[in-house]
């Protein structure tokens, strides 16, 4: 049986790479964290954001 009462983190990484199109990621994080607002069971959840991510970021993540 799980604990509903366990705040789960929703991880969002973020990169806009070089020679590429401008992507519109802080509006879609904006909208997300917007929508996560509204809902009813906001407090279950916290939202986390990390920026420019290179693939050395995961190294380590389990």
């Amino acid at each position: 049986m799980t604990n509903n009462n366990t705040v789960k983190t929703i991880l969002i990484l973020a990169a806009n790479p070089t020679n590429t199109a401008p992507l519109r990621l802080d509006q879609e994080i904006r909208e997300i964290d917007e929508g996560l607002r509204r809902a009813n069971k906001r407090d279950q959840y916290k939202l986390e954001q990390k920026w420019a991510v290179r693939p050395v970021t995961f190294t380590g993540l389990s």
